[in-house]
């Protein structure tokens, strides 16, 4: 825009306001001690409005809403009274002919209308989001021979995709089953079965990862929604233990991530307020992912957990001093077909500044923590792994840096990397290599998954080490038999 030329017309059209205009107002001492209501349409006027009035009049205790216009012979003014304790008073009109008392009540009934509606407004505003249902997913384990029994027959349903194609098809409803059947290790131990069958076990996984990714969505009508499950990766710091998971005012980065990702405007786009750290991904190999879709669908909140056993674990972690960094990730759905990935890294930037201030706001509200680091809006696997990577990186920077810095360099440094299966992780020793001393130490993580890769991880640490001239050596995991 350029400055307005001053003696050239005011350009554009008009806009017409509001019937009626509430509002405060300030003189030369300070805030004045009543609102104004302006009203904008025939007959236009302004006048004063105060709360608290108890003057008396016929209807001052009747049970539904009652008003009237009083006339002041002494001070020789009109004023409007109801029995909700409101009066309006001092009434400016703008032009003639003037409102007889009758149309003038008229008018006002109708302002006090609109107050009341406004006040209701503000009062939904200022009480933030409404809490909304929560849903569970089972988490039940099948009785001992019926497990058996399903892991067997999903493995074999595998086998038999690879030579017939339209057993992928039978194959895809058997995930979903087993996946959302409440018994975790129906699907686990059916992919290890596969071990020694790679491409049985690869497409069973892949079938797996596409049910999580691409949820269809039943509704009770009768009608199906399909989508597709993309995530905000989210990392921040925390003196205090324990970690809490529902947000209940992330609802409102919906409107704003859709806008800067120009998702098309009749499109959905509904974002989780329950975020996922690696801890509750790993504890059930991702797989109570493949509730979120339905019960977002059906405007719910998913709970991994009791949230009210939750609250009370993590509010009595708060007490403790516990410095920890966090790596979690925001879900949301998006109408399948309605965001690309050309779009996501266009508009990517635009979408963290937009959504950074609201999710800021909406974990600050239920949770305590230090720094924090939003990063780009990905598809939920591609997350995962993306934020996993960094993360890993990030850490095990930070710890080399500080060794190096006491030895003055890292040529004399070694890492050994041993595998912690109850962490879903490498623990990485950083060692002085000429005496075998520990100088430091870090956890590198798997990428949580139905069916986490632990050479994958491992071959992506020996990759970073090398890039900085670090060996790296493997040792055996000390276990109990």
């Amino acid at each position: 825009m350029k400055p307005h030329p001053k003696n050239r017309p005011i350009q554009g059209d008009p806009f017409v306001p509001n019937r009626f205009i509430f509002g405060d107002a300030v003189d030369d001492k300070a805030l004045e001690p009543y609102e104004y209501v302006v009203h904008t349409e025939v007959p236009a006027f302004v006048c004063r409005l105060v709360g608290n009035d108890d003057t008396p009049f016929t209807g001052r205790d009747a049970e539904g809403f009652a008003s009237v216009v009083l006339y002041d012979e002494q001070e020789n003014i009109t004023h409007y009274v109801c029995n909700e304790g409101f009066r309006l008073f001092d009434f400016n009109f703008w032009e003639e002919p003037l409102p007889t008392a009758a149309e003038l009540q008229r008018i006002c009934d109708a302002a006090m209308d609109a107050y009341r509606r406004l006040n209701a407004a503000y009062a939904e505003r200022e009480a933030g989001v409404k809490q909304r249902e929560f849903r569970f997913g089972p988490t039940e384990p099948l009785p001992p021979a019926e497990r058996a029994s399903s892991i067997a027959a999903l493995a074999e349903q595998a086998r038999a995709a690879l030579d017939k194609p339209l057993e992928k098809m039978q194959l895809a409803a058997a995930v979903q089953l087993a996946l959302s059947g409440g018994d975790q290790a129906v699907f686990t131990e059916a992919q290890l079965a596969l071990l020694s069958e790679p491409a049985a076990r690869e497409l069973l996984i892949g079938t797996a990862r596409d049910c999580i990714a691409f949820p269809e969505v039943v509704r009770t009508d009768g009608t199906i929604a399909s989508y597709e499950l993309w995530a905000l990766p989210f990392a921040f710091s925390r003196a205090q233990g324990g970690f809490w998971w529902h947000f209940p005012l992330l609802e409102r980065v919906e409107a704003a991530l859709a806008e800067a990702l120009e998702v098309p405007e009749k499109a959905i786009l509904w974002l989780s307020p329950t975020v996922f750290n690696v801890d509750m991904l790993n504890e059930r190999a991702c797989q109570q992912l493949v509730h979120l879709a339905p019960v977002m669908d059906a405007g719910c909140d998913f709970a991994p957990a009791d949230p009210d056993a939750s609250r009370a674990t993590f509010e009595a972690a708060s007490k403790t001093a516990e410095p920890q960094l966090v790596l979690c990730w925001i879900p949301f759905l998006v109408e399948r077909g309605t965001l690309s990935m050309e779009q996501a890294r266009l508009f990517g930037r635009k979408a963290l500044d937009a959504a950074m201030p609201l999710v800021q706001q909406a974990i600050a509200a239920e949770m305590e923590y230090g720094e924090a680091e939003l990063f780009a809006p990905m598809p939920w696997w591609e997350a995962l792994s993306s934020g996993v990577r960094a993360w890993n990186r990030k850490r095990l920077g930070l710890t080399v840096a500080l060794v190096a810095g006491q030895l003055g360099g890292i040529d004399k440094l070694e890492a050994v990397a041993e595998y912690q299966p109850e962490q879903t992780a490498f623990n990485v020793q950083v060692v002085n290599a000429e005496d075998g001393a520990l100088l430091g130490v870090a956890p590198w993580l798997l990428v949580p998954d139905v069916a986490p890769d632990r050479e994958f991880a491992y071959s992506d640490l020996a990759e970073c080490l090398a890039e900085v001239g670090i060996p790296l050596s493997h040792r055996a995991s000390r276990q109990l038999h």
